[in-house]
């Protein structure tokens, strides 16, 4: 040892020997040249001759030694640490990582970000330029305006309307007229208002209806006693039979003894239990096989408008589950923005009971503690799918944490979901809130570039890697291996699980897709680069596993497009379809093309049978025509193969063992078990059934009672999340690849 320090020390040259100064002054520094200034000089020969002060007070310049893996891998560990200290720390780029610093009072020295500046970066974002400058407000069918982030997923939706048709100024379907207006929300087959007349009858109609119920209608207690006692044991079991696993708001055994109470006893129950109680029914009557006369699902939902008021000024738990039933259904049913409403106050009141801290326990009993867990949890979730929907700030960003894990056998869901289910769901969701927050900073401009995903540090960057950390460290008895050996009860949360895996990989890798398609669309003669080809391949792949897990669900009769999320789902894996197949058809990958045209067509087959039955909601046929349209164009852009006998089979696992269809024809009497209300369809059946290109003024005979429904709206090429000023003008002429792709060249 000594001599090894001996030797380190003797190769440094002795100062009488030096040919150059130890330490440049400041203006050679500046000036990159060789500072002759020696130890005991005052001066060195250039600041001498031009009489300048020689100084030295800059910091000698850090240098790196080893190579670039090295220092890559010093970076990530960087980003571990600090990310373990700061959760919340935006990484991406120097200025965000300066502005973190002085938020904290740590100096840090002033570095220049090389790469957010130069030619070729501002050439590579120029596709966005345009419309990335400012989102505006759009408007919505009561005569306001809605704000909607641009990573949201109409926004990407616009994107790909730009990229393959004209683009117009658009109204959403989605956010409907006012939830407390006196035409039935339940029914909306003869409804024609203009835009116009729901201006001038807004301001009558928040003043009026609200209070404005028949005097016929008579008490909820009332109304709901009209029915059956058999009827309503039967919605009350389809209600926590299907929908209840998807959205465990209320606790069973606690809600069905009080519902036995009140079938018993004539005098008022808790009017925000009461609530709960009709938003249970209205939710059921979706997707149970028994029927009520339209008129008492009208008086329901009138008893619901006056009793939300009073749910308001309530704060504890029965106030939340209330308004998040309440919600749900205003969220299937076209009033999405009422559902956002009715969601930021439950989040409110959540917030004034304690929900989000559990050190705060109200005396309640340990079943008390575990059921505000679960419910916080449903919460958040429920508000994370909306928040990446539209690309709003969460109301619930900070304390997620806090919150531990339900114990799942005192919640009562042991049984209907495999071990440690809620831990790992509750992890993903995270991560998932994480994904939507990363966005909403980000935004349209920094998520168009590369450097959101080649940048280590970048929030992107690491929502990805936690991503493939979730999945690797996934318990094998949560793994898609094994869907098939669980429990029946266990498939559909186990399937779900991936699912959401799945769309939120989508949700953070969609814009590289958008990016290379509209670069193939310009015949764009520079290279794309590594990082956006590779995560743009991701986000096929998530799109292509996210279809064959619907269709799976589909094949084991566990498909839900009543009161869930699945069709929005199918949503988002159609749409990565579709670029997926016009990006190749564009780079001459044909090998690679009918995988995706498989599981489209198929998706599209059951959106069609979707949009038959009459018991989906107005959401869900929205969202179901899109995707038969999506179809349509993928067609256009590569003519289909001839079908396969199966399709979709691969070797992956999570393939589905047959189509909707299929199944049907297969084993038809199985439709008639459960509570699943499927109507039968031939599997001959087409779209043109319930779609056409020219305007929407006249309904085919042929349609159900719900699709006369769909036909007074114009459905236009993704304006089933949006309705168009002049329905002429919006007509599309589908006249080849070629065309459609440089149709987006105005971007």
């Amino acid at each position: 040892m000594e001599s090894a320090s001996h030797s380190n020390a003797s190769r440094r040259v002795p100062f009488d020997k030096r040919k150059r100064t130890e330490t440049s002054c400041d203006k050679c520094k500046s000036r990159k040249q060789k500072c002759d200034r020696m130890l005991g000089q005052g001066q060195c020969r250039y600041c001498e001759l031009h009489r300048l002060t020689c100084t030295t007070n800059q910091p000698r310049k850090k240098r790196f030694y080893g190579n670039i893996e090295g220092l890559g891998g010093r970076l990530i560990l960087l980003e571990s640490l600090v990310k373990g200290l700061l959760p919340e720390a935006d990484l991406s780029g120097v200025n965000e990582m300066q502005q973190l610093g002085k938020a904290l009072g740590i100096p840090l020295p002033h570095i220049e970000d090389a790469s957010s500046s130069g030619p070729a970066q501002s050439e590579n974002n120029s596709t966005f330029s345009e419309e990335e400058q400012s989102l505006p407000l759009l408007p919505d069918q009561q005569g306001q305006v809605q704000y909607i982030g641009p990573s949201s997923s109409f926004s990407f939706h616009l994107k790909l309307r730009r990229l393959i048709g004209n683009y117009t100024t658009y109204e959403f379907a989605m956010f409907g007229r006012n939830a407390a207006e006196h035409t039935d929300l339940l029914d909306t087959s003869n409804i024609n208002i203009t835009k116009a007349d729901s201006c001038r009858n807004t301001e009558k109609t928040n003043h009026t209806n609200l209070i404005n119920v028949p005097s016929d209608y008579g008490s909820p207690s009332e109304t709901i006693r009209e029915i059956d006692g058999h009827v309503l044991d039967c919605l009350v079991d389809a209600y926590f039979d299907i929908i209840h696993s998807d959205f465990p708001v209320l606790h069973e055994a606690s809600f069905r003894e009080t519902y036995e109470q009140w079938s018993i006893n004539t005098h008022a129950p808790n009017s925000v239990w009461l609530c709960s109680l009709l938003c249970v029914l209205i939710l059921a009557l979706r997707v149970s096989n028994v029927t009520v006369p339209e008129e008492i699902e009208r008086k329901w939902w009138k008893h619901i408008q006056i009793l939300l008021p009073t749910v308001f000024f309530t704060s504890n738990i029965l106030t939340v589950q209330a308004l998040m039933l309440a919600a749900l259904h205003l969220h299937n049913n076209s009033h999405r923005d009422a559902c956002w409403n009715l969601t930021g106050t439950a989040v409110r009141i959540a917030f004034a009971i304690g929900l989000h801290r559990d050190d705060v326990k109200h005396g309640s009993s340990p079943l008390g503690r575990e059921l505000m867990k679960q419910l916080w949890w449903t919460l958040y979730a429920f508000e994370q799918m909306q928040v990446s929907s539209y690309d709003r700030p969460s109301a619930m960003e900070s304390n997620v944490s806090s919150v531990g894990y339900p114990n799942e056998r005192m919640v009562g869901v042991a049984g209907h979901c495999p071990q440690d289910f809620m831990k790992w769901s509750q992890k993903l969701v995270v991560l998932l809130g994480s994904a939507c927050k990363a966005l909403n900073v980000a935004g349209i401009k920094n998520s168009a570039t590369e450097d959101v995903y080649a940048k280590p540090l970048s929030p992107a960057a690491a929502i990805l890697r936690d991503l493939n950390r979730w999945k690797v460290e996934l318990p094998a008895h949560l793994r898609l291996e094994v869907v098939d050996s669980v429990a029946p009860s266990s498939q559909r949360p186990l399937i779900l699980l991936h699912i959401q895996y799945y769309y939120t990989q989508i949700l953070m890798t969609r814009s590289a897709l958008l990016r290379r398609a509209t670069a193939l669309s310009k015949n764009n003669s520079t290279p794309m680069s590594q990082i956006v080809h590779s995560t743009s391949e991701t986000c096929i792949d998530a799109g292509r596993n996210l279809g064959r897990l619907l269709l799976k669900l589909e094949s084991i009769k566990k498909f839900n497009p009543y009161t869930w999320w699945d069709v929005f789902y199918t949503v988002a894996s159609a749409l990565v379809l579709v670029l997926d197949i016009s990006c190749r058809t564009k780079e001459q990958a044909l090998p690679s093309i009918p995988e995706s045209q498989d599981i489209l067509r198929n998706l599209s087959n059951l959106m069609s049978e979707v949009l038959q039955d009459p018991k989906v909601p107005d959401s869900m046929k929205k969202w179901a025509t899109i995707v038969c349209e999506v179809k349509s164009v993928a067609d256009e852009f590569h003519p289909p193969r001839l079908q396969s006998h199966n399709p979709t089979s691969t070797n992956h696992l999570d393939d589905p063992r047959t189509s909707r269809s299929e199944a049907n024809h297969e084993q038809p009497d199985e439709l008639e078990e459960g509570h699943s209300p499927h109507a039968k369809m031939s599997q001959n059946a087409q779209t043109s059934n319930f779609l056409e290109a020219s305007s929407r003024e006249t309904v085919h005979s042929g349609t159900s009672r719900g699709m006369r429904e769909e036909n007074d709206e114009p459905q236009h090429f993704w304006t089933q999340f949006m309705d168009g000023g002049n329905a002429a003008a919006q007509d599309w002429n589908w006249d080849g690849i070629e065309a459609l792709l440089r149709a987006g060249s105005s971007l």
